[in-house]
């Protein structure tokens, strides 16, 4: 879909800035001035913000645009049709950005003021990592903290760091789901960063995911186990309501495909994601009828001729459980 759009010229400068910090916004007027304040608070300095609205209905712009002739701000664009698209947003910011690292700051997130201090160090003393990333707080649409909700459950006297290779983080992050989560929650080595794919250009859900997964093929990854990120929950979010409704699976199967693929799994650890998945497809009967091609189709790719035993999945799924095949050593 060709999209017009007003843009800025880009911000002389003497020097690339450290960090690019794309904030690609749509409709999200009520958070997006602590989003951007958020950013400009960062205690390291060296950066650059883009601003990338995707056809706003709401006052979005207005805002956006009062934040034109801050320094920080190199670029603003403001798309006059929408993308139909948060990747294509993505892929207009990543064509942008000038910096050695990049920062997507999802509009409606927020961030502590040292997220950019603690992590651009860790990635300049590895140039074999390709991304860095926090933990979140899991907050309302009011900023207010979620209680119970916590998405990180870092395990007692476990060490700030811990460093993966790419295959490892896969392994451990990225084989059944995306439990790097939020794009706010990571900041990436730009010449490590994937091509965003037509593909994801039509997803809504698992785009992230799968952009993590082909990140992870380039270089590895340092997790802090600190909660620099604020990860805000609201009514307009998509990815809640799509887990709801079992199109988060739908959607992800042929990432978990890509996933057991690159990992070159075993047999019997193809079974046990095909078995698991399918339980989990079992509590969207809707679903399951109205995708039973496509979902059948990926799971005989996942694992071959395993989609048609609904029993053996089931026990492969019981089986999981006592063989924690996802911390085997890669």
């Amino acid at each position: 879909m060709s999209t017009t759009h007003k843009a800025t010229p880009p911000t002389a400068s003497a020097s690339q800035p450290a960090v690019s910090v794309i904030i690609p916004n749509y409709n999200h007027e009520p958070y997006l001035r602590q989003r951007i304040d958020s950013v400009l608070a960062q205690t390291f300095g060296d950066f650059e913000v883009i601003l990338l609205d995707d056809c706003s209905s709401d006052s979005s712009p207005t805002i956006i645009e009062s934040y034109r002739h801050h320094p920080k701000v190199s670029r603003i664009v403001l798309n006059e049709q929408n993308s139909g698209s948060t990747f294509a947003q993505w892929k207009r910011g990543l064509a942008l950005a000038r910096g050695r690292y990049v920062w997507i700051a999802e509009s409606d997130d927020y961030a502590d003021p040292e997220f950019l201090a603690t992590l651009v160090p860790l990635l300049d003393a590895d140039p074999s990592a390709a991304m860095a990333f926090t933990g979140s707080h899991m907050v309302d649409a009011d900023g207010r903290p979620i209680p119970g909700m916590d998405w990180d459950c870092y395990r007692p006297g476990a060490p700030e760091t811990e460093t993966y290779t790419g295959r490892l983080l896969t392994m451990r992050k990225l084989l059944w789901t995306a439990d790097v989560y939020n794009a706010s929650m990571v900041l990436f080595r730009r010449s490590m960063a994937p091509e965003i794919e037509d593909v994801q250009l039509s997803m809504r859900y698992c785009g992230d995911w799968l952009f993590w997964v082909n990140m992870a093929q380039n270089g590895g990854a340092i997790e802090v186990r600190r909660k620099l990120n604020y990860f805000r929950q609201h009514s307009a979010k998509v990815s809640p309501g799509a887990s709801k409704s079992g199109l988060y699976f739908i959607e992800g199967l042929p990432v978990m495909v890509r996933v057991a693929h690159y990992l070159s799994l075993p047999p019997i650890a193809r079974a046990m994601l095909a078995g698991r998945t399918w339980k989990r497809l079992g509590k969207f009967p809707q679903v399951l009828a109205t995708h039973r091609a496509e979902i059948l189709d990926n799971l005989d790719r996942l694992s071959p001729r395993a989609s048609s035993r609904r029993r053996r999945l089931i026990a492969l799924y019981e089986a999981d459980k006592y063989l924690n095949f996802t911390h085997m050593q890669p």
